[in-house]
Formats: C-alpha cells, sequence, structure tokens
C-alpha cells in the first residue's frame, strides 16, 4: 500500500481520471442546470445530501471526492519521503520548497473539505415585528433606513441587525461577523420593510489562509533556487 502512495504513476493516473471525471460532469451539468443550479449557494456534502435521489446525476461529484482525497494522501506521503530521504543541510531550500508548494495545495483542499461538512450558507427573510431564532441566533430587525447617496441614481438600503443582543448596522457591501458567522444584508423592500438576511459560515477558510501563506513561502524559496542557479550559470560562463 505504502508502494502505491508512493509511485509517480499513481499520481499521473489519478491526475488524468480527475480529469475525465471532470469532463463528464461538465456534459451532465448542462443537461441539468435546475438540478445544479444551487450546487455553489450550498455547502457541498449538505447539497449532495438534500439530492441523495439524483444519483445518475451526481455520481461523479462521489467520485472527484474519492479522487481528491487518494491524491491528498498520495501527496503528504511523497512529499514526506522526498524530506526525510533527500534532505540535508546543504540541500535544505531546494528539497523544501516544492514540497511546501505541495503542502499550500493540501492546506487549500483540506479548507474546501471542513466548509464541505460543516459549513453553511443561509437566506433569512425577516421583518421587524418578528424575531427569529437561526442556527443557534437570536435575530431580531430593530430597525431599517432607505437612502440615495448624493450624486447616484440607485436605491441604498441600511439594515439594524440585532444578533444575540448586539446592534451590528449592516449594508450592501458592509457584512457584520459574529462568533465566526457572517451576516448580509443581500436585499431589503421598502413597502413592506422587509430585508433578506445571508447568514455563511466558512470553518475552512483558515486552512485556505494558511495555505495561501504556505503556497508564498514555498514559490519564494522556488524562485531563490532558480535565481540561485542562474547566477551560478552565469559566474560558470564568465570563468
Amino acid at each position: 500500500m505504502l508502494k502505491f502512495f508512493l509511485s509517480i504513476k499513481t499520481s499521473l493516473w489519478l491526475t488524468g481520471i480527475s480529469i475525465v471525471v471532470f469532463l463528464a460532469g461538465s456534459f451532465l451539468i448542462p443537461q441539468n442546470l435546475a438540478l445544479f443550479s444551487e450546487i455553489n449557494d450550498i455547502p457541498l456534502l449538505k447539497w449532495l445530501s438534500d439530492n441523495s435521489q439524483h444519483a445518475g446525476q451526481v455520481f461523479w461529484i462521489y467520485i472527484l471526492i474519492g479522487l481528491m482525497l487518494l491524491l491528498w494522501l498520495n501527496t503528504i506521503v511523497c512529499s514526506v519521503d522526498a524530506v526525510i530521504k533527500r534532505t540535508s543541510w546543504k540541500s535544505f531550500i531546494r528539497v523544501l520548497s516544492p514540497q511546501v508548494l505541495h503542502f499550500a495545495i493540501l492546506f487549500v483542499l483540506l479548507g474546501y473539505f471542513v466548509s464541505a461538512a460543516s459549513g453553511y450558507k443561509k437566506d433569512v427573510s425577516m421583518n421587524m415585528t418578528d424575531p427569529q431564532k437561526i442556527e443557534g441566533f437570536d435575530l431580531k430587525v430593530n430597525n431599517m433606513e432607505f437612502f440615495k447617496n448624493p450624486g447616484e441614481n440607485s436605491r441604498r438600503w441600511r439594515v439594524f441587525l440585532n444578533i444575540d443582543g448586539s446592534e451590528h448596522v449592516l449594508e450592501l457591501g458592509r457584512p457584520a461577523f459574529h462568533n465566526g458567522v457572517g451576516f448580509f444584508a443581500k436585499s431589503a423592500q421598502q413597502r413592506k420593510m422587509k430585508a433578506i438576511i445571508g447568514l455563511v459560515y466558512d470553518p475552512g477558510v483558515i486552512w485556505q489562509l494558511i495555505g495561501a501563506v504556505t503556497f508564498i513561502i514555498g514559490a519564494s524559496g522556488v524562485f531563490y533556487i532558480r535565481l540561485s542557479e542562474k547566477q551560478l550559470s552565469g559566474f560558470e560562463k564568465e570563468n
């Protein structure tokens, strides 16, 4: 089993099969637009659970998840093996930098899996008379304001939302965050004094951020290696 995950052929085969499955999905999605219309608005595992009766149209997503997990394991095993067997003080940056890039991708994938498993997105219709309890939060619209900024034709709105006893001001492009959850004023109706409040919980974002920082570190190491090789090559030509 260890030899399977240590083989570069395993990576190539898994990547090739993933591309084929992606292509199959690209043909299935246009034929089932009504089914896939909400896939970007709901955490993936929740969406799959809600559409479990459509196995014939979504089977390829389960295959991709399995392939991504195998690639994840394959990358970890190969990277750790490379670091253990080939790293020395002289080759530390040369060997480690590409592996850091690999781990950056793993962190990003981990973030997506975490969000797919435990995150959520909800849109809640609220007015000024009925408080609601959503995802454990006590929500109440205290007030709503509608206005136009000088020089603008479009009307803007402002929602004063009480979250667990604390008031937050929501505007378009100005969300509020409470206990790791984002609250967004997505739309508002002045005549009915109603607002659509969006709740977004994305627990994997911290892993994606770690992945982004790790990628920068690894890319800097690779750039340093290439620059050193270029300078060394130039020095050898001069001599």
